[in-house]
């Protein structure tokens, strides 16, 4: 009888993954026409194609592991949370004019089923008001996201998400955000980011805006369990508060996770990442009359 019932188990699993399959392979061709195409309306086509297809395909409860190599070969970028419970799903659509939307689905397992929510760009202009927004799944900013990790603030987990977003032919943004989860729903943005010690508030996610033709550093670092970021500036005094010229200086800030469960960021000149521990009060500094040896 346990034979026969996990030949069953396993023959279900296997139709469910050639369905899987099956549907990726329709869909790979298609992806790569969000950037490719020769026209917006294709371009736009081929994006509206991959979003009712991920609306019916990613409710199903096994397509929560199934790895969509091809899709994701193909710009579509899929991470998972270390807890098994959370995945996104997002991509890009290039307009001829250099700008981007963004699209995607956020997955969350419960126990045997998923729940699915779209994810539709609904920014059309970045203000500073959105630093301190709470967003529902339904006001989503956009972004590409590359990587989560869990923390908790005050005994809450939340999910820390790294985005990138092309935004326009001139820049691009990189962006920390959070995920969490209130009782209606998925929720994006917490306060959860303070610039220094001496910040009193809290800012609900934090967006860096560059040049378009530079890489950002913002990653995770796992050796320290802190968040690297490259420090950026204007290429000339004159270009200041003009983000198309914002370039990497070539130091870095460094935010670490507080007690009370914010990212506090620091330079990193004022943080040990394993050069040993910081001096305490001034700085005693070498005097030659003092050195024997010196002449």
């Amino acid at each position: 009888m346990f034979t026969a019932v996990s030949a069953l188990a396993k023959g279900k699993d296997s139709a469910a993954y050639f369905s899987l399959k099956a549907a990726e392979n329709e869909l790979k061709n298609t992806v790569p026409d969000f950037v490719g195409a020769e026209t917006d309306a294709a371009r736009r086509a081929a994006c509206w194609t991959l979003f009712r297809s991920f609306d019916t395909l990613l409710q199903k409860p096994e397509s929560f592991d199934y790895a969509w190599d091809s899709l994701r070969n193909r710009t579509v970028s899929i991470v998972t949370s270390a807890d098994g419970k959370v995945r996104l799903y997002t991509w890009n659509l290039v307009l001829t004019n250099g700008d981007f939307k963004n699209f995607g689905y956020l997955q969350v397992k419960k126990k045997k089923k998923v729940e699915l929510y779209p994810l539709l760009d609904t920014l059309k202009k970045f203000n500073k008001d959105l630093l301190d927004a709470e967003l529902e799944s339904a006001e989503w900013m956009g972004a590409l996201y590359y990587g989560i990790r869990e923390f908790k603030q005050r005994g809450k987990k939340m999910y820390l998400l790294f985005g990138f977003d092309g935004s326009t032919i001139n820049s691009n943004k990189a962006m920390l955000d959070v995920l969490w989860f209130s009782k209606e729903g998925p929720m994006f943005g917490a306060p959860a980011f303070r610039q220094s010690d001496a910040d009193p508030s809290a800012e609900c996610r934090v967006v860096y805006e560059f040049h378009n033709d530079v890489r950002m550093l913002l990653r995770y670092e796992d050796f320290k369990k802190v968040i690297v970021a490259d420090k950026l500036t204007p290429a000339f005094q004159e270009a200041a508060g003009n983000y198309y010229y914002y370039i990497p200086s070539g130091d870095y800030d460094v935010y670490a996770l507080s007690k009370k469960g914010t990212w506090v960021r620091s330079e990193m000149k004022d943080f040990d990442m394993g050069q040993g521990e910081k001096p305490k009060g001034p700085v005693q500094r070498p005097n030659p009359d003092d050195d024997p040896q010196n002449k």
